[in-house]
């Protein structure tokens, strides 16, 4: 064979095969949300944990919060039959991740306050025993907040994955 015989392979894959490939990946994309959500729900109690009973209040609306959001990422949204019921189900989904992202951004702005705070508090005092801190020559670094950024990442996602793996259709 000569190299005039073969052509590139294409980059669209034709109608049926392309549905096909996204519902692979759309329900691949839907494990890491079901993880996530097991993730969350042992984590809400855990993220409590970590202030040793000295945080503030919120603390614990954020734990239920994190778990009532790991399990809205455990539906099987896939199963839900009645096209009502399951738009609202996916309206709830929508104002929970976005709330997620709140949740989450409010916690990394306050454990950087206790850090950042002159004048050390007594709950700032306990921070730094019941949050994870790494020193160099300059004194105590703030943790950077990767895991909120993944939780951050899974929890934007899983909307648009939801949505799509029932109109995969519609992702054109």
């Amino acid at each position: 064979m000569s190299a005039a015989t073969h052509s590139p392979p294409s980059l669209s894959l034709p109608g049926q095969v392309t549905v096909a490939h996204r519902r692979r990946e759309l329900s691949f994309a839907r494990a890491l949300g079901v993880g996530t959500g097991i993730f969350l729900v042992l984590w809400g109690p855990l993220s409590h944990i970590r202030w040793l009973g000295t945080g503030p209040g919120w603390t614990k609306i954020e734990a239920v919060f994190d778990v009532f959001f790991g399990l809205l990422l455990l539906l099987p949204y896939s199963r839900v039959r009645n096209p009502k019921i399951w738009h609202r189900l996916m309206a709830v989904l929508l104002a929970a991740s976005i709330l997620f992202v709140f949740v989450l951004v409010f916690d990394v702005l306050y454990v950087a306050n206790l850090y950042a705070d002159p004048n050390p508090s007594p709950v700032s005092a306990t921070a730094e025993k019941s949050l994870y801190v790494y020193t160099d020559d300059t004194g105590p670094k703030l943790p950077l907040p990767v895991l909120n950024c993944a939780l951050v990442f899974l929890a934007l996602m899983q909307a648009p994955v939801v949505y799509f793996s029932r109109h995969p259709e519609k992702m054109d």
